[in-house]
C-alpha cells in the first residue's frame, strides 16, 4: 500500500500581503506539486485509497499532481493543446499520459470510458466533487475578514469550493458576512464571451492554458458557484497588459496574473488565490 509522504504537506498554506496590489496572495503554490490541485488529489485518494490506480482529466495541473502522488499508479488525459512542457512534468513522475481531444472538453469526453477500460479511479472534475478538497482554504482565510477574493478559474470548481466553505460558515453563524469571490475568467469564456467572435486566438490559449479547459460547450463548468449571492465572474479583454506582470511575478502561472490583474480594480480587504506556478 502507498503511504502518505510524511516530508510533505498539503494545504495550510502561507498568506502575505503584497505591497503593489495592495493585497494578500493565498500561497496555493507551495503545496508540494506547485499547484492547489494537491488539496483535491489528496482529498481523494485519502477517500478511496493509496493503492487504487488513478484518471484525472487535464489540461495540466491535476494531472501534475495526481502524477505527484501516485506515480505509475497515475494517468493523465490531455488534450493536444498541452504545452510539451507540462506533458514532460507528468512524465517526470513516472505517470501515464494520454494525448487524446484537441481542447480539454474533447478529452474530458473520453476519460470514462478511458476509466472503465483500464479500471482506474476517476477523479476527474464533474464526476467527483472535486471542490470539497479546497473548502478548508476558506477556514484558512476566515481571520483576515477578506471582503473580496480573487480566484484564477476555468470550470469554477476551486472558486464553488471556497465560496461553499464560507456558506458552512456562515450558516453555523462563525461569520457574519461572506467577502465577494470572484472568478477571474478569459474573455472568451461560456459564462462571460467579451471577445466578440470569441476567439482569442492561439497565442492567447496556449500562454492561459491552464484556464482555458472549458472547451466548446462548458458542460464540465461547476455552474453551481453562480447560486451563491456572494459570487462574481469577471474578466478583461486586457490580455497584453495582464502578462506585463510577468515582469514581477515571474514564478506565477498566467493565470494567476490574470487574478492579480482584475484585482487591482478593487479597494477593500483583498485576497488572490495562487493557484499554481508557470510551467
Amino acid at each position: 500500500m502507498k503511504k502518505k509522504r510524511a516530508s510533505t504537506k498539503v494545504g495550510s498554506t502561507l498568506t502575505v500581503y503584497d505591497e503593489f496590489l495592495k493585497g494578500f496572495l493565498k500561497l496555493e503554490c507551495n503545496n508540494p506539486s506547485g499547484s492547489h490541485k494537491d488539496r483535491e488529489t489528496f482529498y481523494f485518494i485519502n477517500k478511496f485509497g493509496w493503492e487504487k490506480k488513478y484518471i484525472v482529466a487535464s489540461s495540466g495541473n491535476a494531472g501534475i499532481s495526481l502524477a505527484y502522488w501516485m506515480r505509475e499508479k497515475a494517468v493523465v488525459l490531455v488534450p493536444e493543446v498541452t504545452p510539451k512542457k507540462r506533458i514532460e512534468a507528468i512524465h517526470k513522475f513516472g505517470a501515464q499520459v494520454i494525448v487524446k481531444g484537441k481542447y480539454f472538453y474533447d478529452s474530458y469526453k473520453l476519460v470514462s470510458e478511458t476509466a472503465q477500460n483500464q479500471g482506474l479511479t476517476n477523479i476527474s472534475p464533474g464526476f467527483v466533487e472535486r471542490w470539497r478538497g479546497d473548502a478548508a482554504i476558506s477556514y484558512e482565510l476566515k481571520e483576515l475578514k477578506p471582503e473580496y477574493i480573487f480566484v484564477p478559474a476555468a470550470d469554477l470548481v476551486l472558486g464553488y469550493g471556497i465560496a461553499y466553505g464560507f456558506q458552512e460558515m456562515l450558516e453555523e453563524g462563525s461569520i457574519q458576512k461572506p467577502p465577494t469571490i470572484v472568478a477571474c475568467v478569459l474573455p472568451n469564456h461560456p459564462l462571460i464571451r467579451l471577445c466578440k467572435d470569441e476567439d482569442m486566438g492561439e497565442y492567447f490559449e496556449q500562454v492561459f492554458n491552464s484556464i482555458y479547459t472549458y472547451g466548446e460547450e462548458g458542460e464540465n463548468i461547476e455552474k453551481r458557484f453562480l447560486d451563491f449571492p456572494f459570487m462574481k465572474v469577471k474578466s478583461t479583454t486586457e490580455l497584453n497588459s495582464t502578462l506585463q506582470l510577468s515582469k514581477k511575478y515571474q514564478n506565477y502561472d498566467p493565470a494567476v496574473l490574470l487574478a492579480m490583474f482584475i484585482s487591482r480594480k478593487y479597494n477593500g480587504e483583498k485576497v488572490v488565490i495562487v493557484t499554481g506556478i508557470k510551467r
